[in-house]
């Protein structure tokens, strides 16, 4: 049996518990009202070991809302940052498993809305968007289905965007080493080898045929 000795306010508005004058851990309001605890109570090793288990559950879960609140995460990626920051396994699944159900931690969403960014915001091909996510530890099928959302029309939206990328560029002379630039330029934003070299073909052509070019 333990007795609660101390509940004491902290200056992050929490609650720390003592338990026989010892630090036992810290709650948050919600928790103090849900476990009934109070000055005096006497509690079991199963109570105390309850405590214990539900206020690291509320930490982490504290951690997990700060850190989506910076941006969105893919769950792996998420759980990797509550572990190094010294969450348990137990405690980082079951509050993975919280944020799910709540909706607030989904990596098909998180796909979509990344390969969206990507293409529009970024400029980017489908192999560096593939990519990053992969670093983010998106789930696989997640990012796979996100890429093919494009639907019939990939191939082309691609090349467009491609396309895009060299909107600003001019060829230089010579035009062998001005295309090799370009083309390096669409691998390294992520565009397949395919695209990348139809894309330069088609700036090269247009910009061949642009009356100020040959001026």
């Amino acid at each position: 049996m333990a007795v609660v000795s101390t509940l004491k306010a902290t200056r992050s508005g929490r609650i720390a518990v003592h338990l026989d004058g010892e630090y036992a851990c810290t709650v948050g309001d919600a928790l103090l009202v849900r476990l009934g605890l109070y000055v005096g109570l006497s509690l079991t090793d199963e109570q105390v070991e309850e405590l214990r288990s539900e206020a690291s559950a509320e930490r982490a879960l504290s951690d997990a809302h700060r850190l989506l609140g910076h941006r969105a995460r893919a769950r792996a990626e998420l759980g990797a940052r509550l572990a190094a920051r010294g969450h348990s396994e137990p405690v980082v699944r079951r509050v993975l498993a919280h944020l799910q159900a709540d909706g607030l931690l989904d990596d098909e969403a998180f796909a979509r809305a990344y390969v969206a960014d990507g293409r529009r915001l970024r400029g980017w091909g489908t192999e560096r968007i593939a990519r990053e996510l992969g670093r983010l530890g998106a789930d696989p099928a997640a990012v796979q289905a996100a890429l093919s959302d494009a639907g019939a029309n990939a191939q082309a939206d691609e090349l467009q965007r491609a396309l895009q990328a060299l909107s600003k560029q001019r060829p230089g002379a010579p035009a062998e080493a001005a295309r090799r630039r370009a083309y390096q330029l669409l691998v390294r934003r992520g565009f397949s080898t395919t695209v990348a070299y139809d894309a330069v073909r088609q700036w090269s052509a247009s910009m061949s045929a642009d009356p100020e070019e040959q001026t």
